[in-house]
């Protein structure tokens, strides 16, 4: 359904998504994490994927070749 998590960028830790008035991904070992984001609703339904976004940009890296 989802991407796997990458590890954490900064210390490798093993990245968790949690689910608690929104939704982001963090590294319970450093403490990194993304934003928090909430899907939108609207008359048509729900509007955005906020679970998606936050994976995106958690396994979102630089190339640095």
């Amino acid at each position: 359904m989802f991407d796997e998590l990458k590890p954490c960028p900064f210390c490798g830790g093993k990245a968790y998504l949690f689910v608690n008035d929104g939704v982001r991904v963090i590294c319970p070992n450093c403490g990194a994490s993304t934003k928090i984001l909430v899907d939108a609703m609207s008359v048509s339904g729900v509007a955005g994927n906020a679970t998606k976004a936050v994976i995106e940009a958690w396994n979102r890296r630089v190339d640095n070749g």
